[in-house]
């Protein structure tokens, strides 16, 4: 058992998570982002996504992989052409991977991750902000790159063609971290960036 000091590796102030599960955090001094990982406290660059709006409720942490999703096999009940043409179009080419990493049901990550990857949201980067309200990520690269499966599988198993058997290969690269602006949406959230 290693026991850390929970303090900014900047400006010294103490950190104060909410969730045990913390993975990121933002200082509420100083504005830095921090890494708690095995070995320690560490600054993590992290990317603001341009607002839609003006005022908005908090940064939420997302993890974009740039990568590729190869599917080897994908057997159906269903001889549904158009679904089975839209996933290789889906699939065909790289493309950006996205994980919400916030304490999320994995179900609803998910889906959410799901629908970014089909959509392909380019954020606009911002300056960051002085301070900032960041939702603690909870989620490590590692375990977004795990989660990326069941993206591709919730993403695979949505289509009309009844799907029976999937087998894909992930390649990606390392994750950069987004804080993604949001607005409170009764129990959730609703994303409030700028797309390109």
């Amino acid at each position: 058992m290693k026991l850390l000091a929970l303090r900014c590796p900047i400006c010294a102030q103490p950190l104060k998570p909410q969730n045990p599960d913390v993975v990121v955090l933002g200082c509420a001094n100083c504005g830095t982002a921090v890494s708690l990982n095995e070995s320690g406290l560490d600054t993590i660059s992290l990317q603001f996504a341009t607002p839609a709006v003006e005022k908005f409720d908090s940064w939420l942490p997302l993890w974009v992989f740039n990568g590729r999703v190869t599917i080897t096999n994908r057997q159906t009940q269903g001889r549904n052409k158009e679904a089975q043409q839209h996933s290789e179009q889906l699939w065909g080419y790289p493309r950006r991977l996205y994980v919400p990493s916030w304490d999320l049901p994995t179900e609803t990550a998910c889906q959410l991750g799901g629908d970014l990857v089909q959509r392909q949201p380019t954020f606009q980067r911002t300056d960051p902000p002085d301070k900032f309200s960041l939702v603690e990520a909870v989620v490590t690269p590692e375990d977004a790159l795990k989660l990326l499966e069941f993206v591709v599988l919730s993403v695979e198993a949505a289509r009309k063609d009844w799907l029976k058997e999937l087998h894909f290969t992930i390649e990606a690269a390392k994750p950069q971290l987004w804080a993604i602006p949001a607005m409170q949406a009764g129990s959730g959230w609703q994303l409030q960036p700028a797309f390109k």
